[in-house]
């Protein structure tokens, strides 16, 4: 079987419709005092009306350039998203409000709405709350923000459009509003562009006259330096580089020559005899002087040749040793005389290079005084052509500027003048009523289900001996409310336990049977979370705590519940073990810190296997504990959930049903009871859980009465 979910309502068409019927009168009770309560409340209601305007934006203006106009320019650069959220915002800007509110106002207008009339007393009964409010004129501030709560404005897609609305409560009190604003802005926007123009024609004009001046002073140094200078011939110039470049290349042979003389006259100054001289090359170039070295090489060879037959003191060698020096000496004279005159080509080679340079550094000082007076005449008129130009452009530009100024028309045009708006804003009150009828037909479906919904759900006035006719065993407060409460319910409970197990003893020794009964208590619900497996742990422990041998036994395979003793245990043998003949019960019972005795299974068993094992198996393990405890306290499975809480109930002697306030369903209580009498099981008593505490065990003990139950 499918687990039933207890807390899903999910009635079919047909239910909701039988169900709202059935709960007719509340559902018309709950309809008519929300719909009366809407009308009340919409009976206030002043609708708003919105007029609704709109503006296009041209091109930002520019300042004009070269080659364009004004108006050219003043369109020039694209308009940007955060251009126009600027215009935007200076719409709704205090400078645009401010001049909108004084033109509402008028000449002479007082504020107060008692004494306002016509448009302007419509907008300011619409800010400060009716002519019947009797308070004092709000302040120019407080009238600005006010109007700004009212206006509105946004782009129209991407187009340089903005669409502006005023919301008010009369008609032409957002018509006049709108037409102010928009009228305003539009207005200052152009008076402060017509400011920045006449600006620049200022400054344009200012630069003209400037400029005048500028060139008639010009014309004056021209005219000036004309007189000064005189005529200059175009040739003279070319005449005059011709000399300087024969001075100059004259002056560099002198150079060369120079630089030969000096370092010949230097190597003179350091010889110290003739082989030094003869190494000087102007020495060693002179004709007489090559005669005389090769006569005296020739010389020098026959000696050595002669030398080598006579000896040197023969006197042929005497004689030719005399020519040999005669010889020298004409030699080394001439060589002396010779490098004395360099000295004196020196001198001369130097005075006439100075003669040339000074020559070339005239003329040049001449070309450099000439080529200043030309290049002072350039500038003069090419300063006085510039200015000229100047003048005629600033000229035109201030001619321009005049005609832009004098046709000026703004970047921002009124593409939609504001009309008074004929059909108020959503909610009128037409659509306020229609929400209201829903409103209120939602409140009556929302009565009238909740109603059944906590009529089926058992409260605490719940009797089920006159509705199930079953006897009340016990109430159990909550346990997380009422701790010593709930302690002593199921301590009323245990006792009467005992009361039951005795008079079923009694009537068997009376029968002649045994004098003793080992008690077999079974607790089960109609679905999950009607606290049963707390009651069932509650009850064994209170049991134990009298002096009886408790057994605690989880019935429910498919959803045991979680104990310690399985907790990191391996091969341990539980309840399904046992039912299924692979282990004793013996090694399934498991001893509590309470004293009770517990055996359940470790962990889920599929349906089939759980069912088929509890029907042919549970009975046995009960008889075997009957012998074993005093009392078998039986956790079943659910009723409505799986058939095996039918088959558990069916073994115990005294049969417990768990009812929970606020949880179960009377539907559901119905349909267990109908299930176990189809099986032939009668309850023998109901178990309110989560009830009231009432006063017999609800009030706690006074501190005197814990230190007698201590003691």
């Amino acid at each position: 079987m499918t687990e039933i979910q207890p807390d899903r309502f999910d009635p079919s068409l047909r239910d909701l419709i039988s169900i709202l019927w059935q709960r007719r009168g509340v559902g018309v009770l709950a309809f008519v005092s929300v719909f009366v309560g809407l009308l009340i409340l919409i009976s206030n209601w002043q609708p708003d009306y919105r007029a609704i305007a709109e503006i296009g934006l041209s091109d930002a203006a520019t300042m004009p350039t070269d080659g364009m106009t004004a108006g050219t320019a003043l369109r020039q650069n694209p308009l940007t998203a955060q251009m126009i959220e600027t215009v935007i915002a200076e719409i709704k800007g205090e400078e645009t409000l401010a001049a909108a509110l004084a033109v509402l106002r008028g000449e002479g207008v007082l504020l107060s709405p008692e004494r306002s009339v016509g448009a302007v007393g419509l907008f300011m009964q619409a800010v400060v709350g009716g002519v019947q409010a009797r308070i004092a004129a709000p302040t120019e501030l407080q009238v600005i923000n006010q109007l700004r709560g009212g206006l509105d404005a946004g782009r129209i897609g991407n187009a340089a459009v903005i669409e502006l609305g005023f919301s008010s409560h009369a008609p032409d009190v957002s018509q006049a509003v709108l037409q102010a604003v928009v009228e305003s802005y539009v207005w200052q926007r152009e008076d402060r562009q017509r400011r920045v123009l006449r600006g620049q024609l200022t400054e344009a004009v200012l630069q003209f006259e400037t400029a005048k001046n500028e060139l008639n002073t010009h014309e004056a140094d021209l005219a000036q330096w004309q007189l000064q200078a005189g005529v200059l011939d175009a040739d003279e110039s070319k005449m005059m580089l011709d000399r300087i470049y024969a001075l100059d290349e004259q002056a560099e042979k002198l150079s060369q020559e120079l630089t030969s003389i000096r370092m010949a006259a230097r190597s003179r100054n350091q010889a110290s005899g003739l082989q030094d001289l003869l190494t000087i090359p102007d020495v060693a170039n002179h004709p007489v002087i090559a005669q005389l070295v090769t006569q005296f090489d020739a010389k020098k060879q026959e000696f050595a040749t002669l030398d080598q037959r006579y000896g040197p003191k023969h006197p042929v060698m005497q004689g030719k040793s005399r020519e040999l020096d005669e010889l020298r000496g004409a030699l080394t004279k001439l060589a002396d005389d010779v490098a004395d005159q360099l000295n004196l080509d020196l001198a001369g080679s130097e005075e006439q290079l100075r003669l040339v340079t000074q020559q070339r550094d005239d003329w040049q000082s001449r070309m450099a005084d000439r080529h200043a007076r030309l290049q002072g005449q350039a500038a003069l008129l090419r300063s006085v052509a510039m200015t000229r130009q100047n003048v005629q452009e600033l000229g035109l530009h201030v001619q321009t500027m005049r005609r832009e100024l004098a046709s000026f028309r703004g970047d921002v045009e009124i593409l939609r003048s504001p009309t008074a708006p004929t059909q108020s804003e959503f909610p009128g009150k037409r659509d306020l009523i229609l929400m209201a009828v829903m409103a209120a037909i939602f409140a009556a479906v929302g009565a009238g289900l909740l109603r059944h919904y906590f009529d089926q759900t058992i409260g605490n006035d719940f009797e089920p001996e006159s509705s199930l006719g079953i006897p009340l065993y016990a109430r159990i407060p909550e346990a997380s409310g009422n701790g010593m409460a709930g302690d002593e319910a199921i301590g009323h409970l245990a006792v009467l336990m005992r009361i039951l197990n005795q008079n079923a003893l009694k009537r068997s020794n009376e029968a002649g049977g045994s004098d003793t009964k080992s008690q077999v208590i079974a607790i089960g619900s109609a679905a999950p979370g009607d606290g049963k497996s707390y009651l069932a742990r509650a009850l064994a422990d209170k049991l134990s705590a009298m002096g009886g041998s408790v057994v605690l036994l989880d019935a429910d395979l498919h959803d045991p519940g979680p104990v310690s003793v399985f907790e990191n245990q391996q091969g341990i043998v539980d309840l399904t073990a046992v039912l299924s003949g692979d282990g004793k019960i013996e090694d399934a019972l498991w001893p509590q810190s309470t004293g009770v005795h517990y055996i359940g299974a470790r962990m889920a068993v599929p349906g089939t296997i759980a069912t088929s094992l509890i029907e042919t198996k549970l009975g046995g393990v009960i008889a075997a504990l009957r012998g074993r405890f005093s009392h078998t306290i039986i956790d079943t499975p659910p009723i409505l959930s799986i058939a095996d809480g039918v088959v558990a109930l069916r073994s115990a002697d005294v049969k417990l049903m768990a009812v929970r306030c606020g949880h179960s369903k009377r539907d559901d209580i119905s349909h267990a009871l109908d299930q176990l009498r189809t099986a032939g099981i009668t309850p023998d008593g109901i178990i309110l859980n989560s009830a009231r505490p009432r006063s017999a065990y609800g009030r706690a003990p006074s501190k005197r009465q814990q230190a007698e139950q201590m003691s």
